[in-house]
């Protein structure tokens, strides 16, 4: 699997977060970081990494995880996009990037 980008709130993080970036980090690969907390305009970064996460969903709304009780946006516990060979998108949410990451062996193929 090819990681694509990781999407996250520095500012609200979950625990996690930094575990998935100590992961990446050590990857031999090229990798976009999108932390809406660092960006200079919050509302063009959530829109940002938004369209991210529905270009990889193509039909239908992104995982539930990724909203807030009222419906907004909300990247607290991160989202992790990879691709498979076949070009396929997947998105990893929360700790199941920990999970993704940790299954995906320097022998997969990418």
């Amino acid at each position: 699997m090819r990681v694509l980008t990781y999407i996250y709130n520095a500012d609200t993080a979950a625990e996690h977060v930094d575990r998935v970036l100590e992961r990446l980090e050590a990857r031999d690969e090229d990798l976009e970081y999108q932390n809406v907390a660092a960006a200079e305009n919050r509302d063009d970064a959530v829109r940002e990494a938004t369209f991210a996460i529905r270009e990889s969903v193509r039909i239908g709304r992104g995982p539930g995880e990724l909203y807030d009780d009222e419906g907004s946006p909300d990247f607290s516990a991160g989202a992790l996009i990879t691709q498979a060979p076949t070009g396929r998108r997947t998105i990893h949410v929360g700790t199941e990037a920990l999970e993704a990451l940790d299954t995906d062996t320097p022998d997969s193929p990418r």
